[in-house]
């Protein structure tokens, strides 16, 4: 486990954060939601044993009464399934469990790629909020600088008064950025499940994974597909089962058996509609799989588009970085000997909170982006 210093101005103190992955790891084992999705294969199960079952027989016992005696009857009759029924039935067992398992991998895929969403809002948040300490440190210099250069006759006191409302606007502005921190940490503690208090490293990076797997709405949607062919199949059959029975009647004057079939009659109910509509299902089904396919490789194609541009224009802003760091540290410098007037300095200084805005805000549109190129490939399937 990757250990870092977390320095969270929202509790005052310097604590130990743990990584992401091992919180991801944490909030996936602990989650009551998938821990009860994970339920629904066992259940599943049990509904296609249920499908699956024979009926019961039924037992019919008679009593008669006769002039000079008594006499009984028993009949027993079973219900058969004719060829083909019983394997469609199976085929219907088998696709409940492949749906039920379909639906916990989806389950788990989409919370691991609302966490990383959510762990993406609050990284971004800590970032912002450590950047708005660091103008709120840069805007106490000037401001003491300030009043320093206006106690020695210097600086206007108009001027002065400015970098002291600056100094204020800074001071503002990170109590903001404190709320937003607060919130965006309390929405990634919620979903996570986390009753307790937590730490996590914000500098966590998501990388594109090029392995690509099978896409866990794709899979959904084909084991429904796949469900509801099978549940199609069964109501063509136009019989599924006949009676088979045998008897047995005693009388006083002699002992009969009887044994036969029931055989419904297919006259009326040819099952003509369920084939049609069994056909019907098969090609909806068939463009409801190429449309979801379709946009999902052009999606994909256009995060791959979105990213590579964010990257550039995220090594551009890096290199802009480090000129304005430095022309910042010296206009700063310039400023203490009165070579630079204040509101030269405010500017370099307000351009160069902005780039490191501008790469806080770039890297997390890369990570989100990134986040959902990686669900489509399926990288977050168990």
């Amino acid at each position: 486990m990757i250990k870092l210093i977390l320095s969270l101005s929202l509790y005052s103190a310097a604590v130990m954060a743990e990584s992401f992955d091992l919180f991801l790891e944490q909030a996936i084992e602990k989650s009551p939601y998938l821990n009860a999705s994970a339920l629904r294969t066992d259940q599943a199960i049990l509904e296609g044993s249920k499908l699956t079952r024979y009926e019961n027989p039924t037992l019919e016992v008679e009593r008669s009464r006769f002039k000079s005696d008594n006499g009984y009857r028993f009949g027993l009759n079973q219900p058969v399934r004719i060829w083909g029924v019983g394997e469609d039935k199976e085929r219907i067992a088998r696709s409940l469990s492949s749906n039920a398992k379909a639906n916990v991998a989806v389950e788990r895929s989409r919370f691991i790629k609302e966490l990383s969403l959510l762990y993406v809002d609050y990284a971004q948040n800590q970032k912002l909020l450590n950047l708005a300490n660091e103008e709120l440190k840069i805007a106490q210099n000037i401001n003491d600088v300030s009043k320093a250069r206006y106690a020695n006759g210097t600086l206007s006191k108009a001027l002065m008064l400015q970098a002291d409302v600056a100094y204020f606007d800074a001071l503002s502005n990170r109590a903001e950025s404190q709320k937003e921190a607060v919130k965006s940490y309390d929405a990634l503690r919620e979903y996570a499940g986390f009753s307790e208090e937590i730490t996590i490293d914000a500098d966590n990076n998501f990388i594109r994974l090029g392995d690509e797997k099978s896409n866990p709405d794709l899979a959904l949607l084909t084991s429904e597909n796949d469900l509801k062919a099978s549940q199609a199949k069964l109501e063509t059959h136009i019989i599924e089962s006949i009676g088979v029975f045998g008897e047995y009647e005693k009388e006083p004057d002699q002992n009969i058996y009887r044994a036969g079939v029931s055989i419904p009659l297919p006259i009326f109910n040819t099952k003509r509609e369920e084939k049609s509509i069994q056909e019907l299902q098969i090609r909806q089904n068939a463009l409801f799989f190429k449309a979801q396919n379709d946009r999902l490789g052009l999606r994909k194609k256009s995060l791959m588009k979105e990213i590579t541009s964010l990257e550039t224009l995220l090594q551009q802003r890096r290199e802009n970085l480090k000129n304005a760091q430095e022309l910042l540290g010296m206009y700063q410098d310039a400023y203490a000997i009165a070579n630079v007037n204040l509101l030269e300095l405010y500017e370099i200084k307000n351009r160069r909170i902005a780039t490191q805005e501008e790469i806080i805000s770039l890297q997390s549109q890369i990570n989100r982006s990134t986040i959902e190129y990686n669900y489509l490939q399926g990288a977050y399937n168990e």
